[in-house]
Order: C-alpha cells, then sequence, then structure tokens
C-alpha cells in the first residue's frame, strides 16, 4: 500500500512539473512587465491651484514648479460632446487637476477634474473685461512647465 501511494505521489510531482516547462523564457528583469497593446497617447499632469468660471469657458490657474503659477483659457465649445475638453465633477480629495493628453507631440486634448461644491475655494468666477474674449480663441493648450 506503501509503494502505491509513494508511486502515485511522485506521478503527480512529475506530471506538474510538464507545464513549467512549456511556458515561455522568463524576463530577465523580475520587475519588468510588458506592454500587450501601447497607447499613442502622452498624458501631462497639471496640479490646478483655481478654476474660473465665465460664459466663454474657463481659465485655469495651475502651478508651475515649487512657486510659480500659469493659466490656461479653455474654450466652453471644446466641452461639447467628442469636443477637445471633458469637465469631471467630484469631490476626490486629489482635485482640481488637469491632464493634457498629446498623441503623436500634438494636442489631442484635456480633462479637467474639478471639485464638485461649487462654493469650493477652488472655484471662482472670471470678471469680464476687454481682452477676454480675445484669450478664449485658442487652437491647443501649451502648458508650461
Amino acid at each position: 500500500m506503501k509503494r502505491i501511494f509513494v508511486a502515485s505521489i511522485l506521478i503527480l510531482l512529475a506530471l506538474a512539473a510538464f507545464p513549467a516547462f512549456s511556458q515561455q523564457a522568463k524576463i530577465l528583469d523580475p520587475l519588468a512587465t510588458s506592454i500587450k497593446n501601447p497607447s499613442d497617447m502622452y498624458p501631462f499632469r497639471l496640479d490646478v491651484v483655481k478654476v474660473y468660471q465665465h460664459s466663454l469657458g474657463y481659465r485655469v490657474v495651475y502651478r508651475v514648479g515649487e512657486s510659480d503659477f500659469a493659466d490656461a483659457y479653455i474654450p466652453i465649445e471644446w466641452f461639447k460632446a467628442g469636443g477637445k475638453a471633458q469637465l469631471i465633477r467630484s469631490n476626490d480629495p486629489s482635485h482640481p487637476y488637469m491632464v493634457v493628453y498629446y498623441r503623436e507631440g500634438k494636442f489631442s486634448h484635456v480633462r479637467l477634474f474639478v471639485k464638485d461644491f461649487p462654493k469650493d475655494p477652488t472655484w471662482g468666477i472670471l470678471e469680464p473685461g476687454p481682452d477676454v474674449a480675445a484669450k478664449f480663441k485658442v487652437e491647443e493648450i501649451v502648458p508650461k512647465y
């Protein structure tokens, strides 16, 4: 009885070893992973300080480096379905921020992640002025960094 039990264990161990030999060779670096379908999009994340609403769009003030700020103007026409921009409202603590996407080195679209509560200190209203309309006439966002 012991011989049958030992023989069956040895046979099971031998059969279990076959799938290990049939697998592909492992990558030399154990931490490396291979990407099956690499994207042609390149995301660029910007930390937003304040978002100003206007009837023509949004003025986004974002952080540049450690102590400087820059702004980007996003026209309201970009926020239509299939447009160049998407506004995502949430109460996530990481909001507000903005992700600018590039495809083959050219501007593709932008996603603006903002707080859902309109009275949050990160929201503001852009005062009307004579040159405000000209600032919203943009074709792409070119972030400073």
